[in-house]
C-alpha cells in the first residue's frame, strides 16, 4: 500500500462536510466572495496560494508551528503546509492518514491534505527528541477569518496572478526572464547556463547585472563605485557590491559560497555552530567572525540589522513565513530566495554557484569549479549503464520505508552513475511536489527484495552504522538480495549539505556499482 505525503487516502467523518460548508459560507461572506466565482473549486476557494493564521494546542507546550501557514488550492484540493519549530518530527497522522516530512531543514515540514477547510484539526505527531519515538496528540487551530491570498490582497482571487504575487507566494512564474529594467537600458549579454533553469543573469552597460529568479524576484547587482540608474521598475531590488554581513539562511548553498572563498562576506547565519558541516563557516564561527542569526522563521532581527546587513539569502522555506520575510525587508534588507532545490537536474542545482559568483565577485572561480565538476559527472555518465538496480531509502520510526521519487536529484545521481533507480515508476505525476514517498514494508519488500545495491539514507536516519542496526529495523530486510550479498551502503550524514561534492558522490556510486570500492569518500559499506 502506497502512502504519498501529499496524496493521502482521506477518511471522511460523517457530518464534517456540512459543518465545513457552513464555515466556508461565513468565510465567503466575510471576504466578499459569495457564490462560486469562475475558476473556483468545489471547496469554495479559487485555485491559488493563501496564508492562514494557525496555533497549536496540546503536548508539553514547548512545540510550535509557524504562523501564518501556507494553504495551496489546486484543482479543488486543499493542502495545508505545517512547519514545526523542531526538526525532530518524522511522522504526522491527520484524519487517519500518515504523512512523512517533505523536509526537516529549518523545522520538520508536512503537507497535509484537507478535504475541507476547517477551524480545528486533530493530529498526532511523532518526535524523536526525547529518546524513543512516540506519538503526541495535538490540535491545530485554524483562524479561517484570517485566510488571505499570499500576495496580501483583500480576499481569495482567481488562479491568474501577476508575477509579483507569485513571488510572494513562492510559486514559480512560467516566463520569469524579464530584462525590462524600466529605465530604457538594454542587455548587452547574458550568463551562459548549461543545466540550471530557475535563474538567469543578464549584463547591462556599466557592469550592471540583472538576476531573474523563477519565483518572479528580480535583482539589479550594482558594481562597487557605481550607482543604480534612475527609473528602475518597482519590482527590482538593488544589490550593491561589495557584499558584507550577509544573513545566510539557505544551508544547502552554504557549501557553494564556501567553495568560492566568500564566507568572509557572511555576518549572520541560520546554520548553528554545533556540528556545522561547512568547513569555512565553522572556522568563521571559531574566529568570532560570524554569529547565529536565528532560524528562517524566527530571525534575530535586532542582531541581523545591527551588523549592517543588506542582503538575506533564503531558501523556499521562507515562503511558509512571509511575515519574517517582510520584516527583513522593512529593515532595509533585500531578500533573495534561491530556488536550487527546484532544479530538475542534479547539475542544475550545482550550477547555482554561478549566481553566487556574480553576487560575491567570484565569477571566474564559479565558472572554473562548475566546468570541472560537470566534466567529471559527464565522464562518469558516458560509461555504459551497469544494469544494476539501486534502492535509496531509510526506515522511519513507524517501520515504513521512505524513498525518493524518480525525478528527485538523488535518483538522478544514481542514473548518472550508471545504475537503474528501482522506483522509477514513482514519478510524482499524482500532482504532489514532495520528493519523498512512504511505502509500507510489505510493498517495499515486494518491490525491492531482489535489488542489487542498497544505499541507506543516513542523512535522515543516522542510527544505522552496521548491518545489524539495519536488520533491527525490520527482519524482512534479511531476505533482500543486496543484504545477503553484502552490497549495503550508507551515506555521509551531511550529504544534503554537500552540493559541491555532487561529482564525488556520483563517482562513489558508480564505483560501488562496478565493484571498485577501495577508495570511497561519501559511501560506507555496512558489515
Amino acid at each position: 500500500m502506497l502512502i504519498a505525503s501529499r496524496s493521502p487516502r482521506v477518511r471522511r467523518v460523517p457530518g464534517i462536510g456540512a459543518l465545513a460548508a457552513a464555515l466556508l459560507c461565513a468565510l465567503c461572506l466575510a471576504l466578499g466572495a459569495c457564490g462560486s466565482p469562475a475558476g473556483s473549486s468545489g471547496s469554495g476557494l479559487a485555485d491559488g496560494s493563501y496564508t492562514i493564521d494557525v496555533s497549536l494546542e496540546g503536548g508539553t507546550g514547548r512545540a510550535q508551528v509557524a504562523s501564518p501557514a501556507a494553504v495551496n488550492v489546486e484543482d479543488g484540493a486543499i493542502t495545508l503546509t505545517l512547519v514545526w519549530s523542531s526538526s525532530n518530527y518524522d511522522l504526522m497522522v491527520a484524519d487517519g492518514t500518515e504523512y512523512a516530512p517533505t523536509t526537516t531543514e529549518g523545522g520538520s515540514t508536512f503537507d497535509i491534505e484537507l478535504p475541507e477547510l476547517v477551524d480545528s484539526l486533530a493530529v498526532q505527531a511523532e518526535t524523536t527528541a526525547m529518546g524513543d519515538p512516540h506519538l503526541i496528540e495535538y490540535t491545530i487551530e485554524l483562524d479561517t477569518g484570517s485566510l488571505a491570498p499570499a500576495d496580501g490582497s483583500a480576499g481569495p482571487q482567481a488562479a491568474e496572478r501577476d508575477e509579483s504575487s507569485a513571488a510572494a507566494s513562492g510559486a514559480n512564474v512560467a516566463d520569469f526572464h524579464n530584462t525590462d529594467l524600466g529605465c530604457g537600458l538594454e542587455p548587452t549579454g547574458s550568463l551562459e547556463l548549461q543545466y540550471a533553469t530557475n535563474f538567469t543573469v543578464d549584463t547591462f552597460e556599466g557592469g550592471l547585472r540583472l538576476i531573474c529568479i523563477a519565483n518572479g524576484e528580480r535583482f539589479l547587482v550594482v558594481p562597487e563605485g557605481s550607482t543604480a540608474p534612475d527609473g528602475l521598475a518597482d519590482d527590482i531590488a538593488v544589490i550593491q557590491l561589495p557584499l558584507d554581513n550577509v544573513y545566510l539562511v539557505s544551508s544547502s548553498v552554504a557549501c557553494l559560497i564556501d567553495e568560492l572563498g566568500a564566507i568572509d562576506a557572511i555576518g549572520t547565519t541560520s546554520i548553528k555552530q554545533d556540528g556545522c558541516p561547512i568547513e569555512g563557516l565553522a572556522r568563521a564561527y571559531e574566529a568570532g567572525a560570524v554569529s547565529y542569526g536565528g532560524s528562517y522563521d524566527t530571525p534575530d532581527f535586532e542582531l541581523i540589522a545591527g551588523t549592517g546587513c543588506t542582503l538575506a539569502i533564503e531558501n523556499t522555506m521562507i515562503n511558509h513565513n512571509p511575515d519574517a520575510k517582510q520584516k527583513l525587508r522593512d529593515l532595509g534588507i533585500t531578500v533573495l530566495t534561491e530556488q536550487s532545490s527546484r532544479e530538475p537536474e542534479a547539475l542544475g542545482r550545482l550550477e547555482w554557484i554561478k549566481l553566487f559568483g556574480v553576487l560575491f565577485g567570484r565569477e571566474a572561480e564559479a565558472d572554473a569549479f562548475f566546468a570541472q565538476a560537470a566534466e567529471r559527472v559527464e565522464a562518469v555518465a558516458a560509461n555504459e549503464p551497469t544494469g544494476k538496480t539501486v534502492a535509496f531509502f531509510y526506515i522511519n520510526s513507524n517501520g515504513a520505508a521512505v524513498t525518493r521519487r524518480s525525478g528527485d536529484y538523488v535518483a538522478q545521481m544514481i542514473e548518472l552513475a550508471g545504475g537503474t533507480y528501482l522506483f522509477s515508476d514513482l514519478t510524482g505525476e499524482d500532482g504532489t511536489s514532495s520528493s519523498t514517498v512512504t511505502l509500507e514494508m510489505e510493498e517495499f519488500f515486494a518491490t525491492a527484495r531482489d535489488v542489487d545495491v542498497i544505499i541507506y539514507n543516513s542523512t535522515i536516519d543516522g542510527s544505522v552504522s552496521s548491518l545489524s542496526d539495519l536488520l533491527a529495523k525490520n527482519q524482512l530486510l534479511e531476505q533482500f538480495s543486496a543484504v545477503q550479498e553484502g552490497n549495503v551502503w550508507t551515506t555521509d550524514q551531511n550529504m544534503y549539505q554537500q552540493m559541491t561534492n555532487t561529482a564525488g558522490i556520483i563517482t562513489d556510486i558508480h564505483n560501488v556499482l562496478v565493484g571498485d570500492t577501495d577508495d570511497l569518500t561519501y559511501l560506507k559499506q555496512l558489515s
